[in-house]
């Protein structure tokens, strides 16, 4: 069953971000829902005749109406799809090309173009209604009532949908939802791990299997999305076999590289390999599914890009400093999830390679602590985040990362800053902080 969650997981990341699937299901909802009330208007034509406020003109009117709301809204919906598209080319531009992502899948802008392309869907539906008169001796008025209301309601629609559009172009929007996202992301990835044993170092092979072992290859290019643990530990258990896998989510394979080996060798047979191989799910793009620096590299892309000679916006590279803080108190303390798993025997059945502390603290600040090696407002920034981070901390592990990177700081500040007023101050916060 966790298999098939972890599966089922993936396909979600892969699917949540595509215009498509939401607006096709409102238009279809839309579709049904004016199907349903013209049914009821005929069933009930008489309760219908008492409300005044309805339309009353005739049925060619109607149509010659729903006609012209029909090109005024696919011409909304044209302008519409262009401002998508204006601030998507902004976005890729300014903020990073992976984060265009972080905006197609909010629900909000997908909710708001199903509410287009549903009305146009509804008015194409009526007038097919309306052209067969046959099915009705006079029109249909709470229907086409139903269609000019939704008419006025897509007015204020596209202005709410203008709205969202500019505060979604903000780039502190932008960061704020990766952020949401990768503390979604930690939450749910490392909420199992403390139900689970921690193994302070990654277990050895037995001698008597280290000699009998049977490499494995990947047969395809990709990124891995997502790997199928407890199917890899049930096929370990059922032919008596030991896994070592050497790749994790968000790696990179090319067909024919080597992924992990088996051991013994004599229980491993061509099919085994291959249902090995079957359960790591490979696919052109990357997934928050199983990897926990996912959303950390897209929070610190932003960085990057505002810390690069086009842009130079070192404001917006603090605010991801500042996110990034917060994500990391969080995420050091915490027991990350380990890839280690025994039968029900207690028996060492498969290995997995896992993401540690000096991983997440790699990155999310080598690259913007490089990239800012010359702005002192940015190293200086970068001190007081990492004392007061470290302060706290009880993993020596996340201790060392970071102690890892006040070294990189203070040789930055040596190359950039000998001599100069700046080195002062930043080697006056470096004491502050006792880092």
């Amino acid at each position: 069953m966790k298999s098939w969650a972890s599966k089922l997981y993936n396909l979600w990341e892969l699917t949540r971000s595509s215009l498509f699937y939401v607006p096709v299901i409102i238009s279809l909802m839309f579709i049904g829902g004016i199907l349903l009330v013209f049914r009821l208007e005929l069933s009930y034509t008489e309760y219908v005749e008492k409300l005044d406020f309805l339309y009353a003109g005739s049925t060619e009117d109607a149509k010659t109406i729903l006609q012209t709301i029909l090109s005024a809204l696919i011409t909304m919906t044209t302008l519409v799809i262009s401002i998508t598209m204006v601030v998507l080319s902004l976005s890729a531009s300014q903020l990073g090309p992976r984060l265009i992502k972080t905006f197609m899948s909010s629900r909000r802008t997908q909710i708001y173009i199903g509410v287009f392309f549903g009305s146009i869907a509804l008015t194409l539906t009526l007038l097919i209604l309306l052209h067969d008169q046959s099915t009705f001796e006079q029109p249909p008025r709470l229907t086409i009532s139903c269609s000019f209301l939704l008419t006025f309601i897509n007015l204020f629609v596209l202005l709410g949908y203008v709205n969202h559009v500019a505060r979604s172009g903000i780039a502190d929007t932008i960061i704020e939802r990766v952020t949401q996202e990768l503390e979604h992301s930690l939450a749910r990835l490392t909420s199992n791990a403390k139900d689970r044993p921690q193994p302070s170092s990654a277990p050895s092979i037995p001698e008597e299997l280290a000699q009998q072992k049977r490499d494995i290859y990947s047969a395809c290019s990709g990124y891995i999305q997502n790997i199928q643990y407890p199917a890899l530990l049930d096929l370990a258990a059922k032919h008596d076999l030991l896994i070592n896998l050497e790749c994790r989510a968000g790696d990179y394979l090319f067909s024919g590289q080597k992924i992990g080996t088996i051991f013994p060798k004599n229980h491993a047979h061509a099919d085994t390999e291959l249902n090995v191989v079957g359960c790591i799910d490979i696919g052109s793009n990357k997934t928050g599914a199983q990897d926990l620096e996912y959303s950390i590299r897209h929070l610190a892309e932003i960085g990057l890009r505002a810390l690069s000679p086009g842009i130079n916006d070192n404001f917006t590279a603090i605010t991801v400093l500042d996110k990034l803080s917060a994500v990391l108190s969080k995420a050091l303390d915490k027991d990350l999830p380990q890839h280690i798993y025994h039968d029900e025997q207690d028996k060492l059945r498969l290995i997995g390679k896992s993401a540690t502390k000096t991983d997440i603290v790699h990155s999310a600040l080598s690259q913007i602590r490089d990239a800012g090696k010359t702005k002192p407002d940015i190293l200086l920034h970068l001190i007081e985040l990492i004392g007061k981070i470290s302060a706290p901390l009880k993993s020596q592990e996340a201790k060392q990362a970071l102690a890892q990177q006040v070294a990189f700081i203070k040789q930055h500040i040596r190359d950039n800053f000998h001599n100069k007023e700046e080195e002062t101050y930043l080697l006056n916060a470096l004491e502050k902080y006792s880092i």
